[in-house]
Parts: C-alpha cells; structure tokens; sequence
C-alpha cells in the first residue's frame, strides 16, 4: 500500500481561534511531510462593511475602506503565522471573493495536494439555509479534504470589520 504524501497543503482560514488551530494541525503535517502550506484568507467584500456603515462616500471613499480593510487583515494573516512560529514552508495569501469558489480556484491552480480546514458542525435548519463552506469545498475540490471540528467555545469567527469596531 502506498503512503499518502502531500507535498502542498492548502489551509482556508478566517482569522478565528478556531482556523489559527487548524492552521496549527497543518503546519505539523506539512514539518512531517517536508511539505508548504498556504494560509489563504478569503475577504468577501462585505466583511468590513459593519465598521463603515453610514460612512461611504461614493466609489473613492469605498475603495479606500477596502484598502484599509485588506491592509488590516494582511497584518492579522501575519500576526497569525508569527505566532505559530510558522517557518519558511508556510506562506500567506489573501484573495477577495466567494470563499468556495477561491479555496477550489487555489487548490487547482496551485496543485495542491491536500486541503487542511475547520468545520463548524452546523445541524438542521441552519445547515439547509446557510450550507457550509467546508462540505461545498469537500464535494468540489481536487484533492483529499481534512476537515477539523471546532469545539463550542471557538465558533466566531474574528472578522476583519468586526475586530476594526472593537479597536475604536
């Protein structure tokens, strides 16, 4: 039998305590696979709107909030991986756009041999309506997925716009 042995991993995060864990678990594969790993962050261009309501001013101002936006989740993205002691194999990436279609999108381009991600566990109701990046991600990506439960405790997400309010 031949031994499964991913050479690069792909880690979906989202800034919560839960994604920094995951990231965790695929760094140690990645240092016992003498593999890289990408922490790619997926900004969805609604996730600093909180912050900003009531504040736009026309396209200017809104492509400057973006700016700032991206250049605050940039330096979290770091401050994630600098305090994994993450080492030269693990490297960030941030994209704008729909999380699945980026995490699919990544995987294939990159040939990525693995994708290491959190799942939530959402049951009932709540799956059927908002479904679940990690099981669309399961169903269409090129490779293996590794999926993590999170535990209760670790369930929201640190939201670029929402961490931005907590600062002012």
């Amino acid at each position: 039998m031949r031994l499964y042995d991913p050479k690069k991993i792909l880690v979906p995060v989202d800034l919560s305590l839960m994604s920094k864990e995951v990231l965790r678990a695929a760094i140690e594969i990645g240092k016992h696979r003498d593999a890289e790993v990408c922490a790619l962050y997926v900004m969805r261009g609604t996730d600093h709107i909180a912050y900003y309501a009531g504040e736009f001013s026309g396209t200017v101002g809104m492509e400057r909030e973006d700016e700032e936006a991206r250049i605050l989740a940039e330096s979290r993205l770091r401050d994630m991986l600098s305090e994994l002691c993450a080492g030269p194999k693990v490297r960030p990436r941030l994209v704008t756009g729909d999380p699945v279609s980026e995490i699919i999108h990544h995987a294939e381009t990159e040939d990525i041999d693995l994708i290491v991600m959190a799942t939530r566990g959402r049951r009932g109701l709540s799956r059927l309506l908002m479904g679940s990046v990690t099981e669309q991600v399961v169903r269409y990506a090129p490779c293996p997925v590794l999926s993590i439960r999170a535990k209760a405790h670790e369930l929201t997400p640190l939201r670029v716009g929402a961490e931005k309010m907590a600062m002012n």
